[in-house]
C-alpha cells in the first residue's frame, strides 16, 4: 500500500525564530557608531562657537542636537537591520526597528553607567592621592599657594572668604525660591529626556518601516532583435 500524499517543505523543515539577531546587532552597532561620530561633531562645533554664542542658546542647541543625533542614528540602524533581512513585511520591519532601538538604548545606558562609574572612581582616586600626598609632605592648601608664589595677603583674603561662601551656599540651599527652581529644572530635564527617548524609539521604528519589503532596483534588459522574415522561408521547397 502506497501513500500518495505530497510532502511539503513545512512538514520536514523545523520551525525556528523568524528574528534575524545578526541583522539587529549589525543595525545596533551601526547606530552606536553613528551616534558617537555625530556627538563628536557636535562637541567640536560647540567648542568652536562657544565664545560667540549665548550660553543659554548654546545649551538649547546642544539639547536639540542630541535629540536629532539620536533619532538619525536609530533611523539608520533600523533601516539597515530591516534591509539585511528578506521577506519581511512592514509590520515586521517596524518590529526590527524597535528591537534595534532596545539594543542600542541598552548599550548606551551601559556605556553611560560605565563612564559615570569610571569618572567617579577617578575623582575619588585623585582626591585620595592628593590628600595622601599632602599628609605625607605635611603641607596644606595655603602652603601650596605660598609655594606657587601667592602673597600672604591674597591667601588671607581667600581664608576670610571661605566662611562667607559656605554661609551663602547654606542660605541658598535653604531658600524656598532656589529649591523651587531646582525642582522645576529637574522636572523639565526629566520630561525632555522622556520625549527625546520616545522620539528615538519612533525614529528606529520608522527606519525599520522604510527599509522593509523588496528593494526597487533599476537595471537594463537586453532584448535581442528578431531576424528579418523572409517570405521564401514560408514555402516548402521541393
Amino acid at each position: 500500500m502506497t501513500n500518495d500524499t505530497p510532502v511539503h517543505a513545512e512538514d520536514v523543515i523545523p520551525v525556528r525564530s523568524r528574528i534575524s539577531w545578526a541583522a539587529i546587532v549589525a543595525g545596533s552597532l551601526l547606530a552606536v557608531a553613528v551616534f558617537g561620530l555625530l556627538n563628536l561633531l557636535g562637541t567640536a562645533i560647540g567648542l568652536s562657537i562657544h565664545d560667540n554664542v549665548n550660553p543659554r542658546n548654546l545649551a538649547i542647541g546642544g539639547v536639540v542636537w542630541a535629540v536629532l543625533v539620536t533619532a538619525a542614528a536609530l533611523f539608520l540602524g533600523g533601516f539597515i537591520a530591516s534591509q539585511l533581512t528578506t521577506g519581511e513585511n512592514k509590520i515586521e520591519g517596524v518590529l526590527y526597528g524597535l528591537l534595534v532601538w532596545a539594543v542600542t538604548f541598552g548599550v548606551l545606558m551601559y556605556l553611560a553607567a560605565q563612564g559615570l562609574k569610571a569618572g567617579f572612581t577617578g575623582m575619588v582616586g585623585m582626591a585620595n592621592a592628593t590628600t595622601t600626598a599632602q599628609a605625607a609632605s605635611g603641607t596644606t592648601w595655603d602652603q601650596n599657594l605660598r609655594n606657587m608664589g601667592v602673597p600672604d595677603s591674597e591667601i588671607e583674603k581667600v581664608r576670610a572668604s571661605i566662611p562667607n561662601a559656605t554661609a551663602r551656599a547654606n542660605e541658598a540651599a535653604n531658600d524656598p525660591n532656589v529649591r523651587k527652581e531646582v525642582e522645576d529644572n529637574t522636572t523639565r530635564a526629566a520630561w525632555y529626556t522622556f520625549l527625546g527617548t520616545l522620539i528615538s524609539m519612533a525614529a528606529g521604528a520608522l527606519g525599520g518601516y522604510v527599509g522593509a519589503g523588496p528593494t526597487l532596483r533599476l537595471f537594463t534588459v537586453r532584448v535581442q532583435q528578431p531576424a528579418a522574415f523572409d517570405r521564401r522561408d514560408a514555402f516548402v521547397r521541393t
